[in-house]
């Protein structure tokens, strides 16, 4: 029997699979290739295969376990947009790293406020408290 963890990890693929498999049935239709669109092919692969899955189980765990999550979707956003930033052109490229940087930048606000959080739980500014 598969896990929770392993079903979502599971259909967020299978749906990649099908999706890829209809733009390869729209491509021989139209003419139209996913690779001609990267900012689509870049939400394809990560938004579907890859953020998608982790971030919905991030949402539903609680713990060390859905921070971890959280980094690696953002980390990984931020490598891929690197890599189909390569590959577009003009303004797509520069939405494309622009979407990376704004993923590390969200990490980075997100541990900072975590940080911030569990040190604030610690220290008491109550004058009372002598």
């Amino acid at each position: 029997m598969i896990d929770r963890e392993g079903r979502v990890v599971f259909t967020s693929f299978l749906a990649f699979v099908v999706v890829v498999a209809g733009s390869v049935v729209v491509e021989r239709q139209t003419g139209v290739a996913l690779r001609e669109w990267p900012l689509v092919a870049f939400l394809l692969v990560v938004g579907v295969a890859i953020a998608l899955p982790q971030l919905y189980l991030a949402w539903t765990e609680t713990g060390t376990r859905s921070r971890t999550r959280l980094r690696f979707a953002a980390v990984t956003t931020a490598a891929f947009a690197v890599v189909f930033a390569d590959d577009a052109a003009g303004a797509r490229s520069l939405l494309l790293a622009a979407i990376g940087t704004g993923a590390l930048l969200s990490l980075l606000c997100y541990e900072a406020l975590s940080g911030y959080r569990a040190v604030s739980d610690d220290v008491s500014f109550d004058l009372l408290d002598r």
